[in-house]
């Protein structure tokens, strides 16, 4: 299945797909994070475009350290595996745009 959001996007389009997938409107806060993270998505697409694999286990291994942390937080590893998802994806994005140009 193609992935609905293209990268570079924007916090409303993401947060948009964010309540569909969840089926319901999404707080405030939530849609302040999902704005937050959309910086870090497209950033990550340009890294993408660059083909700049260092850039890219950087911000994995945040992710990671992350989760560490927070080890006996089901919550923080689920965003944080979500997260990481996102970035991969917007990556993955990036590079195919670069080759096709």
């Amino acid at each position: 299945m193609d992935n609905p959001i293209t990268f570079p996007t924007t916090p409303e389009a993401f947060n948009a797909y964010q309540e569909q997938l969840i089926g319901r409107k999404q707080s405030e806060k939530e849609k302040e994070v999902g704005a937050a993270w959309v910086e870090v998505f497209n950033l990550s697409y340009e890294d993408g475009l660059r083909q700049d694999r260092n850039t890219l286990a950087k911000d994995l291994d945040k992710l990671e350290e992350l989760m560490v942390r927070h080890k006996d937080n089901a919550g923080v590893h689920k965003f944080a595996e979500a997260s990481r998802a996102w970035i991969m994806e917007a990556w993955r994005q990036g590079k195919e745009a670069a080759e096709h140009d």
